[in-house]
């Protein structure tokens, strides 16, 4: 009889974030191509939200929100999505990415670069605004867009 203990927690890890990342490619196509966020989008920014407070991660400041995020997208997606470079302040917090495992050549068969970037873009709208509604983010620089990097900016939203 087969079990899930039979195969080692690297696969099981590889086969849950890859079948979590298709999904969120498939919702970005649907963003793309209505011009709003799907709610699917919205429903796993409830989930972050809720792993954000069952394990009272701190997010009343755009560092901490930044920090909550990497630790977060890390358990989603896997250790793809760790990211070395991150400067988080209590009004901005940025990242950079030279390397995005969304835009890998796996996915890049699934999808063009403008539908993962819509993806990648609904999802850390949505991601923030359920860690802490008081902020935003902008994503200036995309390597969807043909940048040699990401960059996502989160800061508070004015007053």
């Amino acid at each position: 009889m087969l079990r899930t203990m039979d195969f080692p927690n690297e696969t099981r890890w590889h086969i849950a974030t890859r079948a979590l990342s298709r999904m969120i490619i498939a919702a970005g196509r649907e963003a793309r191509e209505r011009k709003e966020i799907p709610d699917a989008f919205y429903a796993l920014g409830d989930e972050i939200g809720r792993i954000a407070g069952d394990h009272r991660m701190p997010r009343g400041n755009a560092g901490e929100i930044i920090q909550a995020l990497g630790v977060i997208s890390v358990m989603l997606f896997g250790p793809a999505f760790e990211t070395p470079y991150i400067e988080g302040y209590s009004e901005e917090a940025v990242i950079r990415l030279t390397r995005c495992p969304l835009y890998s050549e796996e996915y890049r068969e699934h999808a063009d670069p403008e539908t993962i970037r819509a993806a990648c873009c609904a999802y850390l709208v949505t991601a923030i605004e359920a860690l802490n509604p008081d902020f935003s983010l902008s994503v200036p620089f995309s390597r969807c867009a043909g940048e040699d990097f990401c960059e996502i900016i989160i800061e508070r939203k004015p007053r």
